[in-house]
């Protein structure tokens, strides 16, 4: 691996090729500097790389933002451009201008005609990213679009269509990633909008590519059958009795019923063996309802808005709506919560973000707080971290932690520090570990009758007028952690005199959140300081701690010990516990990673399987095909047939109708294959008389292929969702679960495609085809 010296060396060499052409651009007139994208895209035509034309390109997008917004990109800022265009990631401090940053690169990989994008966290910083440089974009003749849409109108794939054929697409990761799974679930080419995608800069890609990297995105189907266990457990949670029933681990991260209440619940239910097989989905919609009460937070991990449980996002405080809990949790806990329950639905489709960018032949990334990372980046993306330097000295004053016994103790000093900032009418940003505490820590400030904003879950549509006024003189904002916002807060005339703005944590954060968090101040070389109060009762430490330090806690407790504590011993026990914790989370998503491997090629092969089949005119040789396959299938299922078995047989798969075979037909399986197949054939003829044309045949024929497909890919999926812990056990017979669940997924879906056949037998015989008044085709699938 090349030194991060040379590699900062080589962008400076770049940096200065841009700037040799800062004054020639200048003594351009408009119409000659709009004509360089023309010229560029003559010299990629030529054979030229995107690398070759790069400072020429730079240069031209760079006075275009002289001239149409009146900001001149810094060398700090060329330099992340010139990394971003490597394909690597640039750290770049908060306030120092990534979004003018990103205009460079985009316009570069743009001009290839092969398109380029940029992801946000959310929706607010796409749209507003767009709509401020949209301009740009067009005043150099280039198309930019925004990705998704506002309404609750639903966009028809034409209009997507547009967007995605922009040369520039500003959009969020989650919405790209749905609109892929759905692109790949269309029956219609005219349903596609997708094109082969080329280069992606994710904006927050630790956020993106680390923190999110282990929740799939998922395309739900029909529901499964419901069950009525859910209202029926939550009841028996309200008999048990603490310890005696049930137990938590000192964590509260596992709960279980003891031996009294295993009894309990088999009376409760009126059955003798609660683990007996019959009885397995009581204990498990048991298990759901204790972790649904006892593990699962109201105002920490879930919020009930509008009637509905929505899971809550605690790295950044906002609400996650959309998505659910899987294998049944998200029903327990609206049962909890006594709401209506959701229907629990199978999945389509689904993609993780690694695989996702995976698709991309070019990514890169940007952040404030990327470089302790950078193993895991290289490692897992290929790409390297690279540490941009700040256009200004950072002024910042970082405080150590300070660290106390209990909540209660920590929140009184922090509220007496945040008193006296705002006496002297330094803003201060209060960072809260949960939207409950935000809650609790507002309630104090207003006891003191101190005036303040407060930004969480509850009231993000107003996130950017709060932080626009977070930096005002004597401003307080209450807000749950904001890695990943992506606003900056200015500060107000006369503040910088005072010292700036002030961040005070009052939670244990992970080492990037708190990274993050402190970087809100200090932007630009402007002064400030972040502090951060800790407890040895914060949740964070509490759930990831060991039994030595519960110990430690314990005797302080004794003690009664009200002072700030300075042990060396507990500072370096914190410290290790936060490399542990992040050493576990990367292990969890290298096991992800692992297991979403062998989902990926899969999903590509049946991706392209589906392509060939939209894409391939005539389908006559391709359902003969599946016909024989499917045929064989069935008839293996018995050594020897008989003419009743052969009858029951197509009475299942093949017709409803009565079936008389022929009196000479000998019942060998080579006869018998030969007999179906040519059965199937009489009656595809029947019902290709009731269509118009052949190119209506083909619709039917593509239709049942993909039908079978489609349903088989989502058995597929429930059984992979359900081998990651079936193989777990086979670490104690000494084999990997890793291995072992490659194999096994390697098999079902080989084994999914003798599935796919069948359907396909059974798709074409057994469906029912109509024309409607316009002569449109119906078809309808048994």
């Amino acid at each position: 691996m090349t030194h991060p010296n040379f590699r900062l060396q080589k962008v400076k060499r770049t940096l200065a090729k841009v700037n040799a052409l800062a004054s020639e651009m200048r003594g351009m007139s408009d119409e000659e500097l709009k004509h360089q994208t023309a010229l560029l895209k003559k010299e990629l035509a030529n054979g030229k790389t995107v690398d070759d034309i790069l400072p020429r390109a730079f240069a031209t997008i760079r006075e275009a933002d002289y001239r149409i917004l009146g900001m001149f990109p810094y060398d700090v800022q060329v330099m992340g451009a010139i990394v971003l265009n490597q394909g690597n990631i640039a750290e770049m401090k908060t306030g120092e201008g990534k979004t003018l940053t990103a205009t460079m690169p985009l316009y570069l990989n743009a001009l290839t005609g092969k398109g380029a994008f940029l992801l946000t966290p959310n929706n607010y910083l796409a749209q507003r990213d767009k709509e401020q440089l949209q301009p740009v974009y067009e005043w150099l003749g280039l198309t930019v679009s925004l990705g998704f849409t506002n309404s609750d109108q639903k966009p028809s794939p034409q209009v997507k269509r547009e967007w995605y054929n922009s040369d520039i697409v500003y959009t969020t990761a989650s919405s790209l990633a749905f609109d892929y799974l759905f692109n790949n679930l269309a029956t219609r080419l005219d349903d596609q909008y997708l094109r082969p995608f080329n280069y992606v800069i994710i904006d927050e890609v630790d956020a993106i590519l680390l923190d999110e990297a282990t929740s799939p995105f998922v395309v739900s189907s029909m529901p499964m059958v419901q069950s009525n266990l859910y209202r029926l457990t939550d009841n028996f949670i309200h008999t048990l009795q603490p310890e005696i029933d049930y137990k938590l681990n000192e964590d509260q991260t596992a709960v279980w019923l003891t031996l009294h209440g295993i009894r309990q619940a088999q009376r409760f239910f009126r059955i003798t063996d609660l683990f007996a097989s019959e009885y397995r989905e009581v204990y498990r919609h048991i298990i759901l309802a204790l972790r649904a009460h006892f593990i699962m937070e109201n105002g920490h991990d879930y919020l009930v808005s509008e009637g509905k449980v929505v899971l809550l996002d605690e790295a950044n405080g906002r609400l996650k709506r959309g998505v659910k809990v899987s294998t049944g949790l998200h029903q327990a806990l609206e049962a909890k919560e006594h709401v209506d329950i959701t229907p629990n639905q199978q999945v389509a489709a689904s993609i993780t973000f690694p695989s996702l960018f995976g698709l991309f032949n070019k990514i890169a990334g940007m952040s404030g707080t990327a470089k302790s990372d950078e193993q895991e980046f290289f490692e897992v993306y290929k790409m390297r971290v690279i540490q941009i330097p700040t256009r200004k000295k950072i002024l910042r004053k970082d405080y150590p932690e300070q660290i106390y016994l209990t909540t209660r103790q920590k929140l009184i000093h922090a509220l007496n520090e945040t008193l006296q900032l705002h006496r002297e009418g330094r803003p201060v940003l209060l960072v809260a570990g949960s939207v409950e505490n935000s809650e609790i820590i507002s309630e104090l400030l207003l006891d003191q009758g101190i005036p303040h904003n407060v930004l969480n879950a509850f009231n993000v549509a107003r996130e950017a007028d709060i932080i626009k006024d977070a930096g005002q003189k004597g401003a307080v904002t209450v807000a749950t952690n904001m890695a990943g916002r992506g606003t900056d807060i200015k500060l107000g005339t006369g503040v910088k005199e005072l010292g700036g703005l002030a961040v005070i944590g009052t939670e244990m954060l992970p080492t990037r959140v708190k990274m993050q968090l402190a970087g809100r101040a200090g932007r630009q070389g402007d002064p400030g300081s972040s502090k951060f109060y800790i407890s040895l009762e914060d949740s964070y430490l509490a759930k990831n701690s060991t039994k030595r330090f519960k110990n430690y806690y314990r005797q302080l407790q004794k003690k009664k010990t009200d002072r700030q504590l300075r042990s060396p011993r507990l500072k370096m026990s914190i410290t290790m516990l936060n490399d542990r914790v992040a050493a576990n989370q990367q292990m969890a998503r290298s096991n992800v990673n692992k297991n979403e491997a062998a989902l990926k090629i899969q999903r590509k092969y049946l991706y392209d399987r589906r392509d060939e089949l939209m894409r391939t005119a005539h389908l006559e040789k391709n359902v003969g095909k599946w016909l024989s396959r499917g045929i064989s299938l069935y008839l293996d299922e018995k050594v020897e047939w008989t003419a009743l078995e052969l009858r029951h047989l197509m009475n299942q798969h093949f017709t409803y109708d009565v079936v008389n075979l022929p009196d000479n037909l000998e019942l060998s399986h080579e006869k018998i294959q030969k007999y179906l197949e040519q059965f199937c054939q009489r009656v595809l003829e029947q019902k290709a008389k009731v269509l118009i044309n052949s190119e209506q045949l083909n619709q039917f024929y593509r239709s049942a292929l993909l039908n079978a497909l489609d349903s088989s890919w989502t058995d597929q999926m429930a059984y992979l969702a359900k081998l990651s812990a079936i193989v777990q056990p086979w670490a104690t017979a000494q084999r990997d679960p890793k291995f072992v669940y490659q194999e096994k997924a390697y098999q079902a879906f080989a084994k999914m495609f003798d599935t796919v056949a069948e359907k396909v037998v059974d798709n074409l015989m057994l469906s029912i085809i109509r024309l409607d008044k316009a002569n449109n085709l119906i078809v309808y699938f048994n």
